[in-house]
């Protein structure tokens, strides 16, 4: 004699065929991921030039003027593909502090500016963010010329994290130092920027600067 099913197999048969019509996804992320539509699109077979264990990877800036990001990608032995999403929204995702200036993106003009300073024979830091020259030089004297040393201190600085031996700089930075005060610091940059090239000025300056010493 059959038997009715109870209530509680019942419930089973029913939850089971609930599951059968949804996949693990379901319960794992809801709403379910969209695939960005460059991740789909594949274009041919990608490049894997890298052995098992490599540790090689490959630098992403992006400089929009406003906020500056970089960020290192390892480089996957079984090869990938990478897609950078930028949004004013950061979310709940932490970052780390911005700093008060961004080094403004070199234009055309700056490029004559990098190639003069490395005809010289003059040192690029390339782990340093690229920056205008024409641009940052300019913020440098209208900061000065307001009065305002600290922050034209701060775009030196952001000049010659870049390129650390670029005199001009340099002799604005001694001045800008000297100006706030830190006299010692002044003759140490003077010192430094005359090793590298000899300004009249300059020597005069730090001739004067060392016999108040």
């Amino acid at each position: 004699m059959n038997q009715a099913p109870s209530a509680s197999r019942l419930w089973l048969l029913l939850l089971f065929g609930g599951c059968a019509t949804r996949n693990y996804t379901h319960y794992l992320i809801e709403p379910a991921p969209e695939t960005n539509p460059a991740l789909i699109e594949e274009e041919g077979t990608q490049l894997r030039p890298f052995g098992f264990g490599s540790t090689t990877a490959m630098t992403v800036r992006w400089n929009d003027g406003d906020v500056i990001t970089e960020v290192q990608i390892p480089m996957l032995a079984s090869g990938q593909r990478i897609l950078i999403e930028h949004s004013s929204s950061t979310g709940s995702i932490e970052s780390i502090p911005t700093t008060r200036l961004v080094p403004p993106p070199p234009t055309v003009a700056d490029d004559t500016l990098d190639a003069a300073y490395r005809a010289r024979g003059l040192r690029v830091n390339p782990d340093a963010a690229e920056v205008s020259l024409a641009t940052s030089r300019s913020r440098m004297q209208e900061a000065i010329a307001t009065g305002n040393y600290a922050l034209a201190l701060e775009w030196a600085e952001l000049i010659l994290a870049r390129y650390p031996s670029h005199p001009e700089t340099l002799r604005a930075k001694g001045s800008i130092l000297l100006m706030l005060g830190e006299r010692e610091k002044a003759i140490e940059i003077y010192e430094q920027v005359e090793e590298i090239e000899s300004d009249p000025g300059v020597r005069r300056q730090l001739d004067a600067l060392q016999r108040q010493e």
